[in-house]
């Protein structure tokens, strides 16, 4: 809800700023957690874990969804609360798509492959 809201008031700004800009299209980069949470763990049981290697990873683990910022210019849209739930909708539809961990596990394999330092510019 909070990224609808920011990107409600990117799209009234681009208005303001230009109204012809309403009409463009727009990307935004939302920053996700994708780091499997089954609660919380003491120290002992996350060793056993990671020398088991059955459980998740240590640390956050980040991924980035492009997301289309919907246009002011669609009359259906008169409504600002509409914007922000159709907003909130397309993140939702990003978030949980087999893009994001498909992407993590293709920047794994290149950090593994060719180095931490090409895999953070990839």
């Amino acid at each position: 809800m909070i990224a609808g809201l920011i990107f409600f008031g990117i799209r009234l700004y681009m208005h303001q700023m230009n109204q012809e800009s309403s009409k463009y299209q727009s990307t935004a980069l939302v920053l996700l957690n994708t780091r499997n949470i089954g609660g919380y763990k003491s120290i002992k049981e996350m060793v056993d874990i990671k020398n088991n290697d059955n459980g998740s990873a240590w640390g956050n683990q980040f991924a980035f969804l492009h997301v289309s910022i919907p246009k002011l210019s669609d009359k259906k849209y008169e409504n600002p609360i509409e914007f922000i739930f159709d907003a909130h909708k397309e993140i939702n539809r990003k978030k949980n798509s087999l893009a994001t961990p498909l992407t993590g596990m293709i920047l794994n394999m290149v950090k593994k492959l060719r180095g931490p330092e090409v895999g953070s510019y990839a």
